[in-house]
C-alpha cells in the first residue's frame, strides 16, 4: 500500500465536510488525499485541476451522478462530489490496499486462485459499470486495488469528462495507459463497453504473466503492435487464456461482453464474489462527449504564413456554434479520444492548454516600449511568452512582481507560486521565471539543485529573464534523464519513419532522427496515420527566446495527400476532426491552416510548454 505523505503548505486542510489527513498520490490531473468524513470514517478525496468552464463542471457532475448509480459489485463506491474553489472533487470509498500493478511489480505475476479472484472481481465490476450505461475508458492495473475484501475497481466515469482523467489512487503506473487501449481508441473511432473488455484482457495478461500482449520499444511502436500484431498471452490457465484471446479481437463487435465472459468463468467452476450483475443497458454514443469540449480562448496567429481556407488559425478544440450551417456536422462526426494519459519521465507533465487571449508578439512589445528599461521589456516578453505558451494546469513560480503581473493578465492565481523571503524553493512548480531577484535569492543552487534547464530566455546581462524547467532531483539527475530521454525519442521517431502511411520531407526526416521533436507530436502523427496517410513538411519552433531545453513543438502537415483518396477539403476536415477528438493531455495548443512563404498550404499544429522529456 502506498505510504501516506504529509500535506504540503499549499494543500487545503478541508474540502467541503471532509478533513484532509495526508496525500495518497498525485497524477497528471489532480491529487488524491486520505480524508476523514463527518462520521469519522475514512474516505479518498480526489481534488482535480481548476476549471471555470460551466460545461466541464456540468459534465463532471453528471458523470459523478451516473457513477453513483453503479452497483457496489467490486467497485469503490462514489460517496460525494462537488466544486471546491474552482476545483472539481470526487469522494469515494477508501480502499486500504496496493494496486495490481504494484503487487505484480513487487511480488511477480499472480496465479491460481488469486488470479481467478482478480479476473472474476474485475469482470463483476465492469459488468456493473456497463449495466449503469457507462464505459470505464481507463481500465488498467493501476485502477485495480487489492483491498482487504478483495479486488476493487476505481476511477470509472471520469475519463468521459474532458480534462478530468486521472491516475489511480496508488499513484502513477509504470506501464503507460496506451498499452491497455483498444484499437478503436487508437484509431479514433467510437468507444463502447467493448473497449473496456479489451483493456480487461490486456490487464489479465499482465496480472498472470507480468508481461504485455503487445510490446514495443516506444509508445509509438506499442501502438503499432496493438493495431497490427497478434497478441501473445503467454501461459495463462484455461479457460482464462482462451477467453482473453476472444476479448483481444481487433473488431469490437467480435468481443464478448464482460458479463458473458464472467458467465463463462463461472460455468467453468469459478466462484462469484457477489451477485451476478444485471444486463448492460444501451450505452450512449460518444457524441455527447464532443458537446462538452473545453472552451478555448483565442491565441494570436503564428508570425509566419497567413491563415486561410476551411480552418482559420485558432486554438485546437474550440466548440463551433450550430448556427454556422455545415459546421454543425463537425459535432456529429467528431470521434472519441485516441490517446489517454501517459506516464511522463520525471513527472514532467504536459496538460490541457487553455490560452487566454490574443497577445502582442515579442517584436511588437519591444517596438512599442522603447522607453521602458531593458528589464521591463524582458519581463513583458517573458510574461507574454508564459501566457501564450504555457499550460494553465502547470504551476509557475516567480517573484512577487511577475506573479502579480501574470495574475492581472489572466493566469490562474492558484497556479502561481510566489518566491520571496518566506518561500524556500520552487519545487512545488513545473517552471520558474528567473529574474534578477530570483537569481540573487538562490544563487548557483537554482541551476544545480532546482531548475537545471532553460526553456526560454529574454534580454541580456542582469536584465536577463529566463524560463527554467524545475526538476526535483537536480542538474546531475536531469542530465542523466535527458540523455536517456534523447535515446528514447530517437528510437521512437525512427520507428515512426518505418510507417508506410507516414512520409516526410528530407528536412523533417533529419529532424525526427535528431531526437529534438516534442514526443507528443510523433504520438499524434502515429494515431493519424492509422486512418489516412500523412506527409510531414517540416517541424518548426516559433517560441521567442527558445532555450536549451526547448524541443520542436510545432509541425506543418500537407493539406492534401494523393494516396489518401480524399479531396483537399475532405482531408483537411478529417485532420481537424481527428485533432479535436484528443483528450486534454494530447490536445494541441494551436491548430490552423497557413500558407508558407513558398506558397504551400499546410496545417500547422503546435503543442505548449513544457515538453515532456520522452
Amino acid at each position: 500500500m502506498p505510504e501516506m505523505l504529509a500535506l504540503r503548505d499549499t494543500d487545503p486542510r478541508e474540502v467541503g465536510v471532509y478533513q484532509l489527513l495526508g496525500r495518497l498520490g498525485e497524477g497528471g490531473q489532480g491529487v488524491v488525499f486520505l480524508a476523514e468524513g463527518p462520521t469519522g470514517s475514512p474516505a479518498a478525496v480526489k481534488l482535480l485541476s481548476p476549471t471555470t468552464d460551466p460545461q466541464v463542471r456540468s459534465r463532471f457532475l453528471k458523470e459523478v451522478a451516473a457513477a453513483q448509480r453503479v452497483a457496489r459489485f467490486c467497485t469503490a463506491q462514489v460517496l460525494d462530489a462537488g466544486i471546491f474553489e474552482r476545483r472539481p472533487f470526487i469522494v469515494s470509498e477508501y480502499v486500504s490496499g496496493p494496486s495490481l500493478v504494484e503487487v505484480v511489480e513487487q511480488f511477480g505475476p499472480r496465479g491460481g486462485a488469486a488470479l481467478e479472484r482478480i479476473a472474476v472481481a474485475t469482470l463483476t465490476a465492469l459488468s456493473a459499470v456497463h449495466a449503469a450505461g457507462m464505459v470505464h475508458r481507463d481500465f488498467k492495473p493501476g485502477n485495480v486495488l487489492l483491498g482487504p475484501d478483495g479486488p476493487v475497481v476505481i476511477d470509472f466515469g471520469l475519463a468521459a469528462v474532458p480534462g478530468m482523467t486521472t491516475t489511480g489512487l496508488s499513484g502513477q503506473v509504470t506501464v503507460g495507459t496506451p498499452a491497455f487501449m483498444a484499437p478503436e481508441q487508437l484509431a479514433g473511432t467510437r468507444v463502447t463497453a467493448a473497449a473496456d473488455v479489451w483493456s480487461w484482457a490486456v490487464t489479465m495478461v499482465f496480472a498472470g504473466t507480468g508481461e504485455l500482449p503487445f510490446k514495443g520499444e516506444s509508445l509509438t511502436a506499442t501502438a503499432f503492435a496493438i493495431l497490427q500484431s497478434e497478441p501473445n498471452v503467454g501461459r495463462l490457465p484455461e479457460p482464462l487464456g482462451s477467453l482473453v484471446l476472444r476479448c483481444l479481437n481487433k473488431d469490437p463487435a467480435g468481443r464478448p461482453s464482460a458479463r458473458s465472459v464472467l458467465g463463462d468463468l463461472v460455468a467453468a467452476g469459478a466462484r462469484l464474489v457477489g451477485p451476478m450483475p444485471p444486463m448492460a443497458s444501451p450505452l450512449a454514443a460518444d457524441e455527447e462527449a464532443a458537446s462538452s469540449q473545453r472552451l478555448r480562448a483565442a491565441l494570436s496567429e503564428p508570425p509566419q504564413g497567413n491563415g486561410d481556407g476551411l480552418i482559420a488559425g485558432r486554438p485546437a478544440g474550440r466548440p463551433r456554434s450550430a448556427r454556422h450551417g455545415s459546421r454543425s456536422s463537425w459535432r456529429r462526426r467528431r470521434a472519441p479520444v485516441i490517446l489517454a494519459a501517459i506516464l511522463l519521465v520525471a513527472s514532467v507533465g504536459v496538460l490541457a492548454f487553455n490560452l487566454p487571449r490574443r497577445g502582442a508578439g515579442s517584436d511588437q512589445l519591444t517596438g512599442s516600449n522603447k522607453e521602458l528599461s531593458a528589464e521591463a521589456v524582458a519581463r513583458a516578453q517573458a510574461i507574454n511568452w508564459v501566457l501564450q505558451q504555457v499550460s494553465r494546469a502547470v504551476v509557475v513560480s516567480c517573484d512577487s512582481q511577475v506573479c502579480t503581473d501574470l495574475a492581472n493578465r489572466g493566469f490562474p492565481a492558484a497556479d502561481l507560486l510566489t518566491l520571496g523571503a518566506m518561500s524556500t524553493d520552487p519545487l512545488g512548480s513545473k517552471l520558474v521565471i528567473v529574474t534578477a531577484a530570483i537569481r540573487a535569492q538562490f544563487g548557483r543552487r537554482l541551476v544545480s539543485v532546482y531548475a537545471p534547464a532553460t526553456i526560454a530566455s529574454f534580454g541580456s546581462g542582469n536584465a536577463r529573464i529566463e524560463i527554467q524547467l524545475v526538476f526535483a532531483d537536480g542538474s546531475i539527475k536531469y542530465d542523466e534523464a535527458q540523455r536517456a530521454a534523447l535515446r528514447s525519442r530517437k528510437t521512437a521517431d525512427a520507428q515512426l519513419l518505418t510507417n508506410s502511411h507516414i512520409a516526410a520531407s528530407p528536412m523533417a526526416r533529419a529532424q525526427l532522427l535528431s531526437g529534438d521533436i516534442d514526443p507528443l507530436l510523433p504520438i499524434l502523427l502515429a494515431g493519424m496515420a492509422a486512418s489516412h496517410p500523412v506527409y510531414i513538411v517540416d517541424f518548426v519552433d516559433q517560441s521567442p527566446g527558445g532555450g536549451s531545453a526547448s524541443l520542436l513543438r510545432t509541425v506543418d502537415l500537407a493539406t492534401a495527400v494523393r494516396t489518401a483518396h480524399l479531396t483537399s477539403a475532405a482531408y483537411l476536415n478529417w485532420m481537424q476532426v481527428f485533432i479535436d477528438a484528443q483528450t486534454a493531455e494530447y490536445l494541441p495548443a494551436w491548430v490552423g491552416k497557413i500558407t508558407l512563404p513558398t506558397g504551400q498550404a499546410v496545417l500547422r499544429i503546435r503543442y505548449g510548454a513544457p515538453s515532456p522529456l520522452s
